[in-house]
């Protein structure tokens, strides 16, 4: 019967299967390494990828970092290069700033010493004149021969006095018009007048230009036999012109020198200090050039009487009383020293 040789052949079915499992197996493992190869491949195409992009980043950064290090080193290579010229032109600077100020330093130093030795060998040119104009006036005078105690021997001595000599004082300047002399002090020189102020402001009595000026008048004033005048002199250094006038700033200067001689024309007077005082140069109040009346006179004698610093012995002068008032420069400022007298006894010598 077909059924029993159909039960019978058992070994038909082992071997299809077989065939079929060994065919799935072997297609399962084909699949298998085909997707570990995709993706193992996948993996080193990105290791790859991600290897050179890190490369490339790298190379890239490495190229930017020395790109820059590079631009860096050029920038600070050029600044240096600018700093060492800066500095060069900087030194160069100083040095030609250095010289031109040595340079302009011994220039004034020369310029100093120039004036300096020019003012010291005028002030001494002044100083022999005005000797030897008081020469002028110096007379010698023989005593009478005395016996002395011991030996009895005669002797005889001479005394040297100053004589005023108006008429040889205008032989030497005929615009002279007398002296001003205050013992103890520089102060003996001649009183002259032009017909402005700036000429003896740079003139000796001389009429020879000369620094130190002269003392001279006001010529807006009436003069030394005028009711009120004004006499003018430079503050010297050396101390020479109306330089003493600043020592009546000084109490036990001002107490000791209360008088003037004053000579006018031929005649000699004693002027009696009664103020001094500092005042400026454009006072209208206090230097004045004439007066309308007794009244605007006596007003400004009480008023430079009252301006004065010191105290004086000889009382304040009245409208019939001639008054001198010397002025010096105390600064650049406009400050002046002023001195006030009055005309006293007349002096027969």
């Amino acid at each position: 019967m077909n059924i029993g040789v159909v039960g019978v052949n058992h070994n038909l079915a082992p071997i299809n299967v077989r065939e079929a499992v060994s065919f799935t197996d072997t297609k399962k493992i084909e699949d298998m390494n085909e997707t570990t190869n995709n993706a193992d491949k996948k993996n080193i195409e990105d290791m790859n990828e991600t290897t050179n992009n890190t490369d490339k980043k790298n190379i890239e950064d490495m190229n930017e970092t020395t790109n820059n290090t590079n631009k860096k080193n050029v920038e600070d290579i050029t600044e240096r290069k600018k700093t060492g010229k800066k500095l060069k032109l900087s030194n160069r600077a100083y040095n030609i700033i250095r010289y031109v100020a040595l340079v302009c330093a011994a220039a004034v130093l020369i310029y100093a010493s120039y004036s300096l030795t020019d003012s010291y060998l005028n002030y001494k040119e002044d100083e022999a004149k005005y000797a030897e104009i008081n020469k002028m006036f110096t007379q010698k005078t023989e005593n009478k021969k005395t016996k002395t105690k011991k030996n009895k021997s005669e002797y005889s001595s001479s005394l040297t006095t100053w004589v005023w000599n108006y008429k040889a004082m205008l032989q030497y300047n005929d615009e002279a018009r007398g002296y001003i002399k205050l013992d103890g002090t520089r102060i003996q020189y001649p009183i002259v007048e032009h017909s402005d102020n700036d000429f003896y402001l740079k003139k000796g009595s001389d009429k020879i230009s000369n620094g130190a000026g002269a003392i001279f008048l006001d010529y807006r004033t009436a003069g030394l036999d005028g009711k009120m005048c004004i006499l003018y002199g430079h503050n010297m250094l050396d101390g020479s012109m109306f330089k003493g006038l600043m020592s009546f700033r000084e109490s036990k200067f001002a107490k000791a020198h209360q008088i003037f001689d004053i000579y006018v024309g031929y005649k000699h007077y004693l002027y009696y200090v009664f103020s001094t005082f500092t005042a400026k140069d454009n006072n209208e109040d206090v230097y004045k050039y004439g007066f309308d009346d007794d009244v605007a006179f006596q007003k400004w004698i009480n008023l430079v009487a009252g301006k004065s610093s010191q105290k004086f012995d000889y009382g304040i002068p009245g409208v019939d009383d001639k008054i001198i008032m010397c002025s010096t420069c105390v600064d650049d400022y406009g400050n002046r020293q002023i001195v006030c007298m009055y005309r006293g006894e007349e002096v027969v010598d």
